[in-house]
């Protein structure tokens, strides 16, 4: 009877390990392994809950988004990583981590969009979305609760021609965590309201 016991703790250990390495290996989070080690290449893949909203308020639609970075690209001398939506087979990003920060390639250009190292109240104008954008670094480092467990994160406010459009939440090993978006709306003029909300709920590497 004890060596059935003494048997059963062992496998059960051994399978807990096997499960606990196996995480690590595919880079799947369970809410308490963060992505402090690693950091976006081919083929990782971002998992996110994504909320669109009417003009008027309340909640449009409700989905799961699969970014996948497919490919290194060669643009300009530089390397990019080609991060597609995989739902619609199209490209959402052109991503580059430079020493100033997290760089996208867009209007032909490389422009920062995350800068890092940064401090709070930090400015930068940059080209986001179609044309030029002025971001304001409003939190460095804070820790947050996520799908992939609780990271420090810096957050972003992006302002065009006055207007509050763009803000994003960014941490060094898994890039754009959270992202919320505002449009304008068709009516008045100078109207924006709230369009979507993206939040990251889970990174393979």
């Amino acid at each position: 009877m004890k060596s059935s016991y003494l048997y059963f703790l062992i496998l059960i250990f051994v399978a807990g390990t096997i499960m606990s390495c196996q995480k690590e290996i595919d880079g799947l989070s369970d809410g308490t392994i963060n992505p402090a080690d690693q950091k976006p290449k081919v083929g990782t893949i971002w998992t996110y809950r994504f909320y669109t909203f009417y003009s008027y308020g309340p909640l449009a639609t409700s989905r799961m988004l699969h970014f996948k970075a497919t490919s290194e690209e060669t643009i300009g001398g530089e390397k990019w990583l080609k991060i597609v939506d995989m739902d619609k087979d199209t490209t959402a990003y052109l991503l580059n981590m430079k020493t100033d920060g997290l760089h996208q390639y867009t209007n032909n250009g490389s422009y920062l969009l995350c800068k890092t190292p940064a401090a709070v109240n930090d400015v930068y104008t940059t080209f986001n979305d179609g044309s030029a954008e002025t971001f304001t670094v409003k939190g460095v480092n804070d820790t947050l609760a996520t799908g992939i467990g609780d990271i420090p994160m810096n957050y972003y406010e992006g302002v065009k021609s006055g207007y509050l459009i763009d803000l994003i939440w960014y941490n060094k090993n898994a890039w754009i965590v959270w992202e919320t978006r505002y449009f304008r709306a068709v009516g008045p003029p100078g109207r924006y309201y709230l369009y979507s909300k993206m939040y990251l709920d889970d990174i393979v590497y």
